[in-house]
């Protein structure tokens, strides 16, 4: 095929590679600033409390399922999974686990706000 008539009938398909790339780049912003917004509100800058880990476990649970991108999905993944171990220590007392269960919490937030390219304050507060 001659290249002349090529170029009019790759242009429309640049285009919409483009216009799919920026929507899944929006998408991925929104999908971070939600969960910056869950994280932050878990308690993380301390140690959460058994209600706090619960609810934050509900709220990851939620955002997991909307998140498509791979890194950020297994990063959100990756915390809502210590958040329940932190929401098991608490139900079983173990104050030893629960402060080991914070920690590997906060350090999950981290990578997640960093698969989400976001200062960890934005996830864990100001300290």
């Amino acid at each position: 095929m001659d290249r002349r008539r090529l170029l009019p009938l790759l242009v429309p398909v640049l285009l919409l590679t483009g216009c799919s790339e920026a929507r899944e780049t929006v998408a991925n912003v929104q999908a971070c600033a939600g969960l910056a917004a869950d994280v932050a509100r878990s308690g993380l800058q301390g140690v959460p409390t058994r209600a706090e880990a619960e609810q934050a476990v509900q709220r990851l649970d939620d955002r997991v399922q909307d998140l498509d991108e791979g890194s950020v999905k297994d990063a959100a993944t990756a915390l809502r999974d210590r958040l329940r171990d932190l929401q098991q220590a608490a139900a079983d007392a173990d104050t030893a686990g629960v402060q080991e269960a914070a920690e590997a919490a906060r350090e999950a937030a981290r990578d997640a706000a960093e698969a989400c390219g976001l200062p960890a304050d934005q996830f864990l507060g100001a300290n």
